[in-house]
């Protein structure tokens, strides 16, 4: 079964969605990377990640400029940064915004967001092999065979009455014969148009 993306999704459920921490949702919010809808509270889930996509590469580039320009203001300022100094400290919240891990997870959910294309195209292609005769309900195809096949063991085994008869006072062994084959033929011709009635609809009976 395709695992299918909400339509719209809290900023908290975003950051889960992809999965990211909401600090880079924000991040996305307030460069206009994300789709709200009409009162701004909640985020357009399949509309922000194709936006996503679309601007990676003008966000990596104004990321680069702006770790250039950090980097270049920390070497007037600052002589050195202690070893063991967390790189939150340095980088501050837009650093931990923009680190590289959301487009990977961008990328992964490229991937969802194509299998759940893919499976719509797959549904609705059964749907029209359905329509075209071309496809049908295993479960329905069963029973209406089981239901003939009972209908051919009963009237075979109803065949001695049907037939006793009829040959009761027939001497020729030819003729016989062909009264016996003939009522044999009658009930697989029957079972035939049984199994004609099955590729046009399983679910007809008689």
């Amino acid at each position: 079964m395709t695992t299918s993306l909400p339509e719209t999704a809290s900023f908290r459920e975003f950051a889960d969605l992809v999965p990211c921490k909401p600090s880079w949702v924000t991040a996305l919010r307030q460069a206009d990377r994300l789709v709200l809808t009409d009162d701004g509270k909640r985020v357009r889930v399949q509309q922000s990640l194709q936006r996503i996509e679309d601007t990676k590469d003008q966000s990596r580039a104004g990321v680069a400029q702006r770790h250039a320009a950090a980097r270049a203001a920390n070497n007037a300022s600052i002589p050195s940064t202690p070893i063991d100094t967390p790189a939150e400290s340095v980088l501050g919240v837009e650093g931990e915004a923009e680190t590289p891990a959301p487009a990977k997870d961008t990328s992964m959910f490229q991937h969802w967001r194509e299998r759940g294309e893919r499976a719509k195209a797959l549904a609705a292609e059964r749907e029209n092999a359905i329509a075209e005769g071309k496809l049908m309900d295993a479960s329905a195809v069963v029973d209406a065979i089981k239901s003939h096949i009972a209908s051919l063991r009963a009237g075979l085994e109803s065949l001695p009455d049907f037939l006793a008869p009829q040959i009761v006072g027939v001497r020729e062994e030819p003729k016989v014969r062909a009264l016996i084959a003939d009522a044999i033929e009658q009930r697989l011709a029957e079972l035939s148009r049984q199994f004609g009635a099955i590729a046009k609809d399983p679910t007809a009976r008689g």
